[in-house]
């Protein structure tokens, strides 16, 4: 009987949390499934440990491709899947047990559903839970109550304007994946978010408010890649601008001037910090905004008293 879902995983040195990332899969319940892992040349042994996990596993399928990226990694995987629907599983995180079944159930009900996703929650190295993706952004709204799958309205507006699509909480449909041509390796950041946006043009959009996955927060990898992500963030705006209302693109560039709130706050640059807060609270005035506001006026008042 043919697998229903590939499971795709970049890995790069990632070795400490392979266990944990493996075994949440063979954790799901009935699901037939095939797992793709694309080794980006590791330097820690992962190669030595998948290796050994596909002589064990027949599910196990592994690909070698050396410091091209997650992107090409990806997209190597979506070239060699069989099935019919694609889930995405970065090496350091896992899933909850009850995540793919539910996730394919609705698929299959709803064929016009190209993309799926649940909410997930954030974790640091010592294994200690952060806060819940959806519950960081308030402007989310959902019944927390209800953890069916549900169609999201306004999805190019709402995965722009708040960060609540996780990876690797997703699901999609191959041939959606295929049409839009995987993932863009001319994009410096922000990869995924632009591929959902493009699949999500093709189709129906759904989220649960099940907890499903697990992300970790490594400590190195707040702020290395935040130039890089804001000029991907423009980019895709100006690809998408056009089929959002003004009133959303107001929202969605708000989200932009708070991204580079954020970024020259990281860099001590209070006063670049409050012009661009206090644009995004002008553009959109939600209280996170007016508390970047407050916090930069407190900081920038304190270095020059």
């Amino acid at each position: 009987m043919p697998c229903q879902v590939s499971i795709i995983i970049p890995n790069y040195n990632c070795l400490q949390y392979l266990d944990t990332c493996i075994n949440s899969i063979y954790q799901q319940k009935n699901v037939l499934f095939e797992i793709i892992i694309v080794d980006d040349g590791s330097t820690d042994g992962s190669i030595d440990y998948i290796q050994q996990l596909a002589s064990e596993k027949k599910e196990v399928r592994i690909f070698s491709q050396q410091r091209k990226g997650v992107v090409a990694a990806r997209n190597l995987a979506i070239t060699q899947a069989n099935s019919e629907y694609l889930a995405f599983l970065d090496a350091d995180d896992y899933w909850s047990a009850d995540k793919l079944a539910t996730q394919i159930a609705f698929h299959e009900k709803h064929p016009d559903c190209v993309l799926s996703f649940t909410d997930y929650m954030h974790f640091n190295e010592k294994n200690e839970d952060i806060i819940g993706c959806f519950d960081y952004w308030p402007e989310f709204k959902c019944n927390k109550e209800n953890t069916d799958f549900q169609l999201l309205d306004n999805p190019i507006s709402q995965m722009i304007t708040t960060n609540i699509v996780g990876t690797s909480s997703v699901m999609v449909k191959r041939s959606a994946m295929v049409n839009v041509g995987g993932f863009d390796n001319k994009l410096s950041s922000a990869t995924d978010l632009d591929c959902w946006l493009k699949i999500a043009k093709h189709g129906d959009v759904a989220y649960s408010t099940l907890c499903a996955m697990h992300y970790l927060m490594r400590a190195n990898s707040i702020t290395s890649n935040r130039e890089n992500r804001l000029a991907s963030m423009v980019e895709i705006i100006n690809r998408n601008q056009s089929v959002v209302s003004n009133n959303e693109l107001k929202k969605i560039k708000a989200r932009l001037s708070e991204c580079y709130g954020e970024f020259y706050r990281e860099l001590g640059h209070y006063s670049k910090a409050l012009m661009y807060s206090n644009k995004a609270f002008w553009l959109y005035p939600h209280k996170r905004n007016l508390k970047h506001v407050l916090y930069d006026l407190k900081h920038l008042l304190g270095a020059h008293s």
